[in-house]
């Protein structure tokens, strides 16, 4: 969907929460013994075809693994035919070349290898991951798939009856519901205030498919990773062997960032006994670099820690919630920060009203030093976990990196940035972006009186 983030956070429920951040503590001690890799040795290489490419080369490890993205994901929708692109992408790998579906995936299933594809709101990724050694029929199989994927009518209409179906079946969701409502009020007619609905489902045609698949597969907008027992001179012949078909320029809409709506609230009606309740606040963009204290704010405000100001007020000392989250949803051009919280309905006024409190102290006061230092050493400490821990993470992070305009060097620089964040920064962050009026999402009974 289209702000996973925010639709995550809408749906974690609380139990879950607790589970998740009894977890996190246990990464931040785990990271402290963790022989992380944070010096990676990145190489850049360059195929005949003028294919560009992050590698990380380690002999000793034997999976191979590629990961990869085109820019413009479900953004690229036209309006009226929202899910096209996911549509696409789900077929992707259902027919390819002179293989149907399921010879397709029989060759794929008898290589051991894992080839899957997904859609974002900006990207449309794939990874392989395969042994060290084994990589033949895989990567043909991969070309096949990016280069001249099928879309045959009758694995069409499957994949679309599906997304219709599912997409009936979430309407009787009503956080799914809110999630849409928020979303629409959110980011008005932008692609991402659109959601996907039967009707736009409806409206794709088979023909859509390959024309779309056109647009977006292109080496312009290619972006590649890759992680393993490779050498750049072997890693250049692949590059032009998957890729290397593809035409030279994407066709792509200019789609600019949204201009999110704050100050609205946005109630979802449904009777049960808990109630869910989302704030969003302005964020900042991911190559700006207000990220480090706009991380380190949310982080203190509610990250994942369990000393964290909302975890402490809402739970451990008032018992409205098992958890809240604060959570920076950094794009490259743009971002917001979610809140969310799920907690008894017959608390939710005062669980609304304490969390407006919480957030108000930390604009009024700022971070103390002793939560700037432990938000500091969970940032710089997680990230090898979160990031660096298997061969298909470094991978993805490759691709991120790229995206981002991060230099090769930027896993060790990241320490210094995040070292640089002082006290009056977190506080100037907290300023800007939490004293502007949140839009609120609140999911549950109606107004009632509360205990």
């Amino acid at each position: 969907m289209r702000n996973e983030r925010i639709m995550m956070a809408v749906a974690m429920k609380a139990p879950l929460r607790a589970c998740l951040r009894a977890f996190s503590f246990g990464i931040v001690l785990f990271a402290l013994v963790l022989p992380a890799r944070a010096n990676l040795d990145i190489a850049e290489v360059t195929s005949p075809k003028g294919i560009k490419a992050w590698l990380v080369e380690d002999q000793s490890d034997p999976i191979v693994a590629i990961s990869f993205a085109f820019l413009g994901g479900s953004n690229q929708d036209p309006k009226g035919k929202e899910g096209l692109v996911e549509l696409m992408t789900s077929l992707l790998d259902n027919g390819a070349g002179d293989l149907d579906s399921d010879r397709f995936q029989q060759r794929l299933y008898e290589t051991g290898a894992d080839l899957s594809f997904s859609t974002g709101p900006e990207l449309v990724s794939g990874r392989l991951r395969m042994l060290a050694g084994e990589t033949e029929e895989p990567l043909e199989l991969l070309s096949l798939a990016v280069t001249a994927p099928r879309f045959d009518e009758e694995e069409f209409t499957r994949e679309r009856a599906l997304a219709i179906s599912d997409v009936r079946s979430d309407s009787n969701d009503p956080d799914t519901r809110g999630r849409k409502a928020l979303m629409a009020t959110l980011y008005g007619d932008h692609p991402l205030g659109r959601p996907v609905e039967e009707e736009t489902l409806a409206a794709v045609a088979r023909e859509d498919l390959p024309a779309f698949h056109r647009k977006l597969f292109a080496r312009s907008n290619l972006i590649v990773g890759v992680v393993g027992a490779i050498d750049p001179a072997t890693l250049e012949g692949i590059l032009d062997q998957v890729f290397g078909d593809l035409p030279e320029q994407a066709d792509l809409a200019d789609i600019p960032p949204p201009q999110l709506n704050f100050g609205e609230e946005v109630r979802e009606a449904y009777d049960r006994p808990q109630t869910s309740i989302t704030m969003v606040y302005p964020g900042v963009a991911a190559t700006s670099p207000d990220v480090y204290p706009a991380t380190l704010l949310a982080e203190i405000l509610g990250g994942s820690g369990l000393s964290s100001r909302l975890f402490t007020e809402l739970r451990e000392k008032r018992g409205l919630t098992y958890g809240a989250s604060a959570d920076l949803d950094a794009n490259p051009e743009w971002g917001d920060l979610v809140m969310d919280v799920a907690t008894g309905s017959d608390r939710a006024q005062e669980t609304l009203s304490t969390a407006r409190d919480v957030i108000h102290q930390i604009v009024e006061q700022g971070p103390t030093p002793e939560e700037l230092a432990s938000a500091k050493k969970y940032a710089i400490g997680s990230y090898a976990i979160s990031q660096l821990s298997s061969t298909s993470q470094i991978a993805s992070t490759l691709v991120g990196l790229q995206r981002l305009g991060r230099g090769r060097d930027y896993v060790e620089k990241r320490v210094e940035l995040f070292n640089e964040v002082t006290l009056d920064d977190v506080k100037g962050m907290a300023d800007r972006l939490l004293s502007v009026e949140p839009t609120t999402l609140i999911v549950g009974p109606g107004p009632r009186a509360e205990n």
